[in-house]
């Protein structure tokens, strides 16, 4: 061991001081050594590198200074004030005077319920601080250091689903595979995503939404992006284009502001197929049962496209319906700067359309804890437009305000107009208000943005007709935890420009409970107003009803579903789910039902989460149609240790590596487990911030032993980092030693192997219990300034046995 400067400083000498009455021990044949037991974590004064583990969480690695604690005489690691400042623990209030002649700061002496502790051969310093010590802008926070770059691997993430109809003798079928497929290159991420539809007599249809390359930009917290992509969507609307991008990433920083991701909410009569698309693209597609469903993981590309919902039943008919796709008010943190700088070639959406250069920049800055300024410029051929914008942050909630000018250059003539929009969110703790969102956009007659100044110039449509003239759309979630009941409610009213038309959606759910009931009542209201006066309306009214058939978690439920519109048709259905046996990741839904127009029905549906994916399978029958569903999604990871498969796929996730075991669960993750190569695939992990992982210990048996069944890892964005566990995999055995002459070793000696790795140590009745990676071999036995050698054979194995027992001579 060396100290700072170099120099060899010996071996590190035990504990001072330390005695332990050892008369009680009784059993033992030779005087107790417990000399390994007192030693403690010991260290030489000098400079090491360490893991610097705040309240548990990785928060950093860097040089340390230990030195002799004036106060105790430990040695102990020197931490500074500002030291303590950078790891997030709020210094403001602590007196200077508390710092030593050498700049160290007691903690433990000065910080009530804070201690240190330092451990030499993991070379981990871990730091607990009351939380209500920590700075409130740095919790959660890693140094980027820290941040893994992970490994080069390639993925593909699928998602399947399929349905076949088949009505008065003719069969409809329908099949979806969306894939997101990636390749990882040392700090490069490649990724594509793309979808393969088929069906309603039409043939396949492949078609790839984007295409990129994309890195950490770690100095100026930002992401650089290549290739087909989205330009920022917080001041103007996204435009998809090809080309480079830089922009900032707010999970890199102390204040993560997450993604909003809209909630798709309706109501199905039967087991029906739920598409979900923007701007032709194909964003979701699943089956979902009878009654009011609920989608939430759909994160669209842009906020340019407003997202089309079609619910298609079990016996074929279609229903279309419009979503808002709003996004939050502009606020970022006082002295928060944001960007984004694009520039390349406008990408249509449509095949052989016009693709002009562009460039675009948009910049976001917080003057004051309550006002954020917003402003930004988008260029292109024979188009310009200018935002300037600001959001407050008040008592009631979150306000932004911004107007965009646009000039948008046609053959025949020049357009110039102006769009003002106003956004609203809040969250209210008092009343549980969880979400609040508003929005209002009114746009001139002449206004354009450049996704409509492009299709007017490829006489897409025509000046004037089914443009935007102003649109109002809210979402509010309501909690009510005294009644465990909640109130959603989304709306929207879209109107245009020389066109009478307009569109109005509205969707009300209440969920709640009586006893072990649980009930929830669903209106879902579209309405289309044509310009010559006509108007047409999907007025639906749902009812859902739950109650267990057994006090355990695990219990099947009895459930009824009935929906009625305003045209008169109804439907009803009910029936029993619950999980199949004791198996937790298996469940089955039965029903039968009557509708109107069909007569009864029927339809089963089973479900499964395995290691490899996700599973389902359904069937209905009426009285004149049937109907046949699957479904599946997962991924298939390549890397340097093999191929695995898992369950589907975040934008970040991880592999875990348990060298040589197979079958190795994680206590934090459902149904993940390692395969024959050692290796499994943690589906889902966050980006620039600490993640737990753990094994399941339980399930390893006897003859496998870990250093450690707990560690973390901090991934970037999109990286895939390889989280290993170290194990010893052999058998377990309880040895008997003794001395030629019959004496049991003394109580704390210690057993080694010919490399001397310790494998245990002596109880008072002579036995260890140790793992062996070998079925014969030398040990070494010692204790005090003595030491002897014991051979051992062990004997054939047997599966009955949890652990072997033999006895050995120590000479």
């Amino acid at each position: 061991m060396t100290d700072g400067s170099g120099h060899d400083t010996g071996p590190p000498s035990t504990t001072a001081g330390v005695k332990f009455n050892t008369a009680f021990i009784q059993g033992t044949d030779q005087p107790a050594d417990l000399n390994t037991f007192l030693q403690g974590n010991s260290v030489l004064p000098g400079t090491y590198r360490v893991d610097i583990y705040v309240n548990r969480a990785l928060s950093g690695r860097r040089d340390i200074i230990f030195v002799a604690n004036p106060r105790t005489g430990a040695i102990e690691a020197c931490l500074t004030l500002e030291m303590l400042g950078q790891l997030g623990m709020n210094i403001s209030d602590l007196k200077d005077n508390a710092t030593s002649s050498s700049g160290c700061f007691d903690l433990a002496a000065n910080v009530e319920f804070a201690h240190v502790e330092y451990e030499p051969t993991r070379l981990r310093l871990s730091i607990s601080l009351p939380q209500a010590m920590m700075q409130r802008s740095v919790r959660g926070y890693v140094a980027p250091e820290l941040w893994d770059e992970g490994a080069s691997a390639g993925f593909v993430n699928y998602s399947f689903s399929g349905a076949r109809r088949e009505r008065n003798h003719q069969t409809q079928d329908q099949y979806y595979l969306g894939l997101r497929n990636g390749l990882n290159l040392g700090a490069w991420r490649l990724r594509n995503e793309s979808s393969l539809v088929y069906g309603d007599s039409q043939p396949y249809r492949f078609r790839s939404n984007r295409t990129f390359a994309q890195r950490d930009i770690t100095a100026l917290k930002s992401q650089l992006t290549l290739g087909e992509t989205f330009t920022d969507a917080q001041v103007f609307d996204s435009v998809r284009f090809v080309g480079a991008m830089l922009s900032s990433d707010d999970g890199m920083l102390p204040d993560n502001e997450r993604i909003y991701a809209p909630i798709i909410r309706g109501i199905a009569e039967t087991n029906a197929t739920v598409e979900v698309r923007q701007n032709g693209f194909t964003l979701f597609s699943g089956n979902v049962s009878p009654g009011p469903f609920e989608i939430s993981d759909i994160y669209p590309s842009g906020s340019n496209g407003d997202l089309e919902v079609t619910v298609v039943e079990a016996d074929g008919r279609r229903r279309v319906f419009i979503q808002a796709y709003a996004s939050l008010p502009i606020m970022v943190p006082k002295g928060a700067l944001r960007y984004s700088i694009a520039a390349g070639r406008y990408d249509s959406y449509e095949d052989g359309g016009q693709s002009p250069a562009l460039g675009s920049m948009t910049l976001i800055y917080g003057l004051t804890d309550r006002v954020t300024l917003a402003g930004g410029a988008q260029v292109s051929e024979d188009y310009q437009a200018g935002n300037i914008g600001a959001g407050v942050n008040t008592g009631l909630g979150a306000v932004s305000l911004d107007v965009t000018q646009s000039n948008s250059q046609q053959p025949q003539k020049t357009y110039s107009g102006q769009s003002l929009r106003l956004r609203y969110a809040n969250t209210l703790e008092v009343t549980n208000t969880t979400l609040a969102v508003a929005g209002y956009r009114y746009s001139t007659d002449q206004y354009r943005t450049l996704d409509e100044h492009v299709e007017e110039r490829e006489l897409r449509t025509l000046a004037g007709t089914g443009r935007a003239k102003d649109r109002v759309e809210f979402s509010l979630t309501q909690s009510l935890s005294e009644q465990s009941a909640s109130l959603s409610i989304t709306g929207s009213e879209q109107r245009y420009w020389d066109n009478t038309s307009k569109t109005r959606q509205l969707h009300v759910s209440w969920n709640a409970a009586w006893r072990s009931l649980s009930y929830s009542l669903s209106v879902e209201r579209n309405q289309t107003f044509e310009r010559d006066g006509q108007r047409q309306s999907d007025n639906r009214f749902a009812l859902t009803l739950s109650i267990p058939l057994g006090d355990s978690p695990g219990s099947s439920r009895v459930f009824l579903n009935a929906v009625r519109d305003s045209g008169g048709d109804y439907n009803m259905q009910a029936g029993l789910n619950g999980q199949v046996f004791d198996d937790r990741n298996t469940f089955y839904s039965l029903q039968a039902g009557r509708d109107n127009r069909s007569g009864s029905s029927g339809f089963g549906k089973l479900s499964t989460t395995k290691p490899y994916g996700r599973f389902d399978a359904g069937y209905g029958q009426g009285a004149d149609y049937r109907a046949f569903s699957i479904g599946a999604s997962g991924s298939v990871v390549a890397h340097a240790g093999g191929v695995n498969v898992g369950q589907p796929l975040g934008e970040t996730f991880a592999l875990v590596e348990v060298e040589n075991v197979q079958g190795a669960r994680l206590t934090n993750f459902s149904n993940v487990e390692t395969a024959d190569n050692g290796y499994a695939v943690l589906p889902y992990a966050q980006p620039y911030r600490t993640n737990w992982v753990s094994l399941d210990t339980r399930g390893l048996g006897a003859d496998v032993e870990l250093e450690s069944a707990v560690t973390q890892v901090v991934p970037r964005r999109g990286a895939v980092p390889v989280v290993s566990f170290k194990a010893q995999v052999g058998r377990r055995v309880q040895l008997e030693l003794t001395l030629p002459d019959g004496t049991h070793l003394p109580l704390g000696a210690m057993v080694d192997d010919e490399q001397g790795k310790m494998l245990g140590a002596v109880d008072p009745t002579g036995r260890a219990l140790i793992l062996s990676e070998k079925d014969s071999g030398t040990l070494i036995a010692r204790w005090s300034d003595q030491q002897c050698q014991a051979q051992y054979h062990l004997p054939p194995r047997d599966p009955q046995r949890t652990y072997d027992r033999i006895k050995v001579v120590c000479q």
